[in-house]
């Protein structure tokens, strides 16, 4: 009688942790895989040796650059993001700025953006031998 008791508590155990594992995995697929990125976005950017500067993008296509923009204030830089795909949780653009001044503007890179709400997304763009990052929040 205790050998049976023993493989009963044994078997509850694993379904609960089976459970519990399968609600997690449920929660992110559904929090990450359904994010929808498009929109507009506005926040504050880090970059090493720079003052803290405001972002504004617009991504109103997954297929189609020219409908993305994005504009950088303070370094008054501007330019366009295509849709590279999904690396994880983060949505990846190449960056190309086409207008602008000065060494500031780094012509091309690439921009992560890791949702964490509905509404916010960590931001990360690596080129041109610089980082910046911050977090952008949806607006409108």
């Amino acid at each position: 009688m205790p050998l049976r008791l023993s493989v009963l508590v044994l078997l509850v155990a694993a379904a609960l942790l089976a459970g519990c594992g399968d609600d997690s995995d449920d929660a992110e697929s559904t929090t990450t895989a359904d994010y929808d990125i498009t929109g507009s976005w506005a926040g504050e950017l880090h970059q090493e040796g720079l003052d803290p500067f405001r972002v504004t993008a617009d991504i109103q296509s997954l297929d189609d650059s020219a409908q993305n923009t994005v504009h950088y204030t303070g370094i008054d830089c501007s330019g366009t993001w295509s849709y590279e795909g999904r690396s994880g949780a983060a949505f990846r653009f190449r960056e190309v700025i086409d207008s602008g001044v000065g060494g500031k503007c780094k012509g091309v890179g690439t921009v992560s953006l890791t949702p964490f709400a509905d509404d916010g997304v960590d931001y990360q763009f690596d080129g041109g031998g610089v980082q910046s990052v911050g977090v952008l929040k949806r607006t409108g």
